[in-house]
């Protein structure tokens, strides 16, 4: 690749958000804890007493306001970039994280995913650095890839 190629890749930049995957993802693992509470509520109400019925249904309810509002807020918030100085992002919902990494700092980083994330092709990126680590979860197969891919090329 020659410098001017280079230069170019690390004036624009690379753009990652999350996409219609996450979405899914994130409604399928809110789907599952909410129903595994709500079991467990409606045990303990066929254990002690029937007022466990009243938590069931309220576990049942946040539970499809939350695979309902949350996947597309989410979706809607995450936004990152990497220039080859930085990974910079954006993520969070309710408590959202501005973060920044520069690209010296950095130590390793490592691409995973679950058999969930993998069925609709997505990856977490970890950014670890001296002080820890950093997740960019639910990232689109293609761009964590790419991500991966630029940051090797710019570490030292």
């Amino acid at each position: 690749m020659d410098s001017i190629t280079c230069a170019a890749e690390v004036m624009n930049g690379l753009h990652f958000t999350v996409g219609r995957g996450a979405v899914k993802v994130l409604t399928i693992w809110i789907s599952a804890a909410g129903i595994a509470a709500t079991a467990l509520m409606s045990a303990l109400a066929g254990l002690f007493t029937p007022w466990f019925l009243v938590g069931s249904l309220i576990v049942g309810a946040a539970t499809i306001f939350a695979a309902l509002w949350y996947p597309s807020r989410y979706a809607d918030v995450f936004r990152g970039s990497f220039d080859g100085e930085a990974v910079r992002a954006t993520i969070g919902v309710i408590r959202r994280q501005e973060i920044f990494v520069p690209i010296k700092a950095l130590r390793t980083f490592e691409l995973c995913s679950d058999p969930v994330q993998r069925t609709f092709k997505c990856r977490t990126v970890i950014l670890r650095f001296a002080g820890g680590a950093v997740y960019l979860p639910l990232l689109p197969e293609g761009q964590a890839f790419q991500l991966a891919k630029d940051m090797e090329k710019y570490e030292d």
